[in-house]
C-alpha cells in the first residue's frame, strides 16, 4: 500500500456547485403548490403553511395581531388548551409575519406530525379572536413598542425605512395609537380574506409516507388559495440627511443606505461580494476600521434587504455620541477606498472563501435546502441560482469590485439617518 506523504498539503479543489435535493412539486385541487423533501436522516418533520396575510393587505398592526392570535382559541378551547395539546405530542409552532406574507410552521416527529397539524389547522380555521385575549395582546404589544421607541436604534431604523420606502406599505410604521384602532370584527374579516381564503403554498420536510402526505394535502384543501398581488409602487427615493435629537441618549444610532435591488438583478451576485468586503462579516473593512482600529463601536455591518420587487442597501451601527461625525467620515472613507483602490487578491480570496463557506453551511441538510429553494422560488428563480452565485464569486476580480463600488455606493446617493 502506498503511504501518504503528510509533509504535503492535500490538493485544494474549488467548490463549483451544490448537489441540491430538489423538492417534489404538486399542485393541489385548490391551486396551492405543495413542495416536499422526504430525503432526511431523522424523525423530525417541518411543515410550512404560507398565507397571503402580510400587511400589504391591510393596516400593519392588524396583520401582526392576526398572526399572533392565529392559535388563540375558539368557542370550545383556549390558547392554553391548544398549546398543551401540541406540547403533549412533542410539537411546537412558529408564526412569522412580514409585509408580503405570513408563514405558520409546524414542527414534530413523524409519528405525531399528522395529529399536531390537524390541531393547528382546526385552530386556524375556527379561531374566534377571544375579546379578553385580544385586549391582553394589544396591551402587551403596545407596551413593548413604547419601550422600544425609547431606544435610538429603533428610532433610527424606523426613520430610515420610512424614508427609503415612503409612499409604499413597506415604509408604513406602527404607532402607539394604532393599537387603539384594532377591532375584533376587523380581525375576523382579515382572517377570512387572508387566511381561510389566502393559502399560497405548503412546504413539507420529513420522511413521510405517501398516505401521510395525502392526509396533509386533505387538510390543506380546507383552505382556498389567493396569491399576493403587489401593486407597481414607485421605489425611488430622494437622498436625505436626517438627525433626530434624543435627550439623555448616551449613543447615536446610524443608518446609511439607498434603494438598490433584489436577487433578480444582474448585479446582485457580484454586489454580495462587495457588501461582504465592506461590512458583511466580522472581518469586514467597516469592522476592522471602526471597531478594531478606532474603537468607536462594538459592532457595525452592512447588508441588502430584499423585497418582492426591489431591495435596499444599508449600513447600521450605534456609537458613542461624541463619535458620530468621526464615524460617518470613517464610513465614507472606507467606501471611497473601495471606489479608488483595487482590493488585493489575498483579501478578496478570503472573502470568497467565507462566502462560499456560508452558502455551503446554509445548504446543509434537508430543512436548509428547503429554505434555499424558497429563497429563490419566491423570486421565480431555480436552484441553479446558487451554482451561478458560486461561479460569480469565484470569478469576480478587483476591477469589477471597484466598478460596482463606483456605481452603487456613491455617497451622494445615500440617505443618512442619525438618532441620539
Amino acid at each position: 500500500m502506498k503511504s501518504t506523504d503528510r509533509s504535503k498539503a492535500p490538493k485544494a479543489h474549488p467548490i463549483t456547485r451544490i448537489n441540491f435535493i430538489y423538492p417534489e412539486v404538486e399542485t393541489l385541487k385548490n391551486g396551492v403548490n405543495l413542495y416536499c423533501i422526504r430525503q432526511t436522516n431523522d424523525r423530525t418533520v417541518r411543515i410550512d403553511f404560507t398565507f397571503n396575510a402580510g400587511s400589504l393587505n391591510d393596516a400593519k398592526v392588524l396583520a401582526e395581531i392576526a398572526g399572533e392570535l392565529l392559535l388563540s382559541g375558539d368557542a370550545t378551547q383556549t390558547s392554553d388548551v391548544i398549546e398543551e395539546s401540541i406540547d403533549q405530542l412533542g410539537g411546537y409552532t412558529e408564526v412569522k409575519v412580514n409585509t408580503e406574507k405570513a408563514t405558520l410552521t409546524v414542527f414534530g416527529l413523524v409519528e405525531h406530525i399528522l395529529s399536531i397539524t390537524k390541531i393547528v389547522v382546526d385552530a386556524i380555521q375556527n379561531v374566534n379572536f377571544d375579546s379578553k385575549e385580544l385586549k391582553q395582546t394589544i396591551q402587551e404589544r403596545r407596551k413593548e413598542l413604547k419601550i422600544r421607541l425609547q431606544k435610538v436604534k429603533t428610532l433610527a431604523q424606523r426613520t430610515f425605512v420610512s424614508h427609503i420606502l415612503k409612499e409604499t406599505p413597506y415604509g408604513e410604521l406602527i404607532h402607539l395609537d394604532d393599537f387603539d384602532k384594532v377591532k375584533k370584527e376587523d380581525l375576523i374579516d382579515f382572517h377570512q380574506r387572508n387566511y381561510l381564503n389566502g393559502l399560497q403554498q405548503i412546504n413539507i420536510v420529513g420522511a413521510l409516507e405517501d398516505k401521510e402526505i395525502k392526509d396533509i394535502k386533505n387538510l390543506a384543501l380546507r383552505f382556498n388559495k389567493k396569491d399576493t398581488v403587489i401593486p407597481n409602487y414607485s421605489y425611488t427615493h430622494t437622498p436625505t440627511i436626517l438627525h433626530l435629537e434624543k435627550d439623555k441618549a448616551l449613543q447615536t444610532a446610524i443608518r446609511i443606505g439607498r434603494m438598490l435591488f433584489n436577487k433578480k438583478h444582474t448585479d446582485y451576485k457580484k454586489f454580495i461580494v462587495l457588501n461582504t468586503l465592506l461590512g458583511g462579516y466580522f472581518g469586514s473593512r467597516l469592522m476592522t476600521s471602526i471597531r478594531e482600529e478606532k474603537g468607536y463601536t462594538y459592532g457595525i455591518g452592512s447588508g441588502v434587504v430584499q423585497l418582492s420587487e426591489t431591495g435596499y442597501f444599508y449600513i447600521a451601527s450605534e456609537v458613542a455620541k461624541e463619535f458620530k461625525d468621526a464615524t460617518l467620515n470613517a464610513i465614507k472613507a472606507e467606501i471611497e477606498k473601495l471606489q479608488t483602490t483595487l482590493v488585493d487578491n489575498e483579501e478578496l480570496e478570503l472573502v470568497k472563501n467565507y462566502l462560499i463557506g456560508q452558502i455551503l453551511e446554509q445548504s446543509d441538510g434537508a430543512q436548509a435546502m428547503m429554505d434555499r429553494f424558497n429563497s429563490v422560488n419566491y423570486f421565480g428563480l431555480t436552484l441553479n441560482y446558487y451554482d451561478d452565485l458560486i461561479r460569480t464569486i469565484n470569478q469576480i476580480n478587483p476591477e469589477e469590485i471597484k466598478a460596482l463600488a463606483q456605481r452603487y455606493l456613491k455617497w451622494e446617493d445615500m440617505t443618512i439617518v442619525t438618532v441620539g
